[in-house]
């Protein structure tokens, strides 16, 4: 299972940073494994330096103002952390460690496993609401399907399903991201044959041999993936 590697700018130049990071955070970034109060979860911590057109691959992924951008583009360093979550209740301990970096003056949240991209208030927006592995996970169209990016670091294949009348692509994109949801968080069952319903429908697992990566693809997930087929309209 890969490991979630999430990366924070900070304001503070590369030389500066493991000050920042020992006075704001408590962290030794002289240590190979840090705790960050209020998380129970080991951290693998580095540091990089500024990436240049950072503001570029935010916007990327959801859009920016121009103020989020001239903000995104003053970063001077990048704080990664490397992770590994068991539960629903270690994800949420994380969100605490998220949140404590974000208040000691972090600017945004990079996830890598998914290329989502959140400026500081946007994510705190998102992972404070229902689903707060949204923010976690992408969603990419292929000639006709929606697949997920991002769930093996959750332990999870990516699911897929079929954009196809009477589902529209924003609705197969929540029904995707509810169903991860629900399997995280709920335990709920998704080998082939299970069945999986939102508010309206009713959904049958399959597993899926067409992976929309190849194998040697960083993108590719080894937990494979699943397909979610409509069976009530």
């Amino acid at each position: 299972m890969k490991p979630f590697t999430v990366a924070f700018p900070l304001p503070c130049a590369l030389e500066e940073a493991p000050q920042f990071l020992l006075e704001k955070l408590n962290i030794d970034m002289s240590k190979k494994q840090v705790m960050i109060p209020g998380s129970s979860l080991f951290y693998t911590p580095i540091l990089q330096g500024a990436a240049e057109g950072l503001e570029s691959i935010f916007a990327e992924h959801a859009p920016l103002t121009d103020e989020e951008s001239k903000i995104l583009a003053s970063h001077k360093s990048l704080f990664f952390l490397e992770f590994f979550v068991k539960s629903a209740d270690e994800f949420k301990s994380f969100l605490l460690a998220a949140k404590k970096v974000l208040d000691a003056g972090a600017l945004g949240v990079y996830v890598e496993n998914s290329g989502c991209a959140w400026i500081a208030k946007a994510f705190a927006d998102l992972t404070s609401g229902e689903v707060p592995m949204e923010a976690f996970v992408n969603v990419i169209e292929t000639s006709d399907s929606l697949f997920t990016l991002g769930l093996e670091p959750f332990g999870l294949p990516d699911l897929c399903t079929a954009v196809k009348a009477p589902l529209s692509v924003d609705e197969c994109r929540s029904v995707l991201i509810a169903a991860a949801a629900t399997i995280f968080e709920d335990g709920a069952e998704y080998e082939s044959g299970a069945k999986w319903k939102d508010e309206d429908r009713e959904f049958e697992f399959k597993k899926e041999a067409k992976a929309p990566f190849s194998k040697d693809a960083p993108e590719f997930n080894a937990q494979g993936y699943a397909r979610l087929v409509l069976r009530s309209k």
